[in-house]
């Protein structure tokens, strides 16, 4: 069973983060300039939040509010759902289509080591499915 290590190991275990006192529009900068959907959100080095595109769309743009001057701990998604390093991707999915989430911070004993997104939970479990369909057409072809 494939868990969210192996994902990290493939992938890496870079992060991008912003503090919770900074502006929205400092969090959509990082947001474009790096090419990700999702800001894990700190205090004091410590995850309190996530920052994601839904967010901004939701909460800023649709409320009237100012990105200019809007700290991102304002409106960023508070309940706080993360994994662990051995949390088997299968249960990462059905977390992910629970909560209806993107994104899931991984902690190691309260630390944070690494992002796993949906689309990384979606490859991984498609690699998987066609490794079973080449070893069933092997056997097909063969017997």
């Amino acid at each position: 069973m494939t868990t969210v290590r192996d994902i990290l190991e493939q992938k890496g275990r870079v992060v991008h983060t912003i503090d919770a006192s900074e502006t929205v529009l400092d969090a959509i900068r990082q947001l474009a300039d790096k090419g990700i959907g999702a800001l894990v959100v700190t205090r004091d080095g410590k995850p309190v939040g996530l920052f994601s595109e839904r967010d901004y769309t939701c909460k800023v743009i649709l409320t009237g509010r100012r990105s200019e001057n809007t700290p991102v701990g304002d409106i960023m998604s508070r309940e706080l759902v993360a994994v662990g390093p051995d949390t088997p991707v299968d249960e990462c999915m059905a977390l992910m289509t629970e909560k209806r989430i993107r994104h899931l911070p991984v902690l190691d004993d309260g630390k944070l080591v690494g992002l796993v997104s949906i689309g990384d939970i979606v490859k991984d479990i498609i690699s998987r499915q066609q490794v079973v369909i080449e070893q069933l057409e092997r056997y097909v072809y063969y017997s």
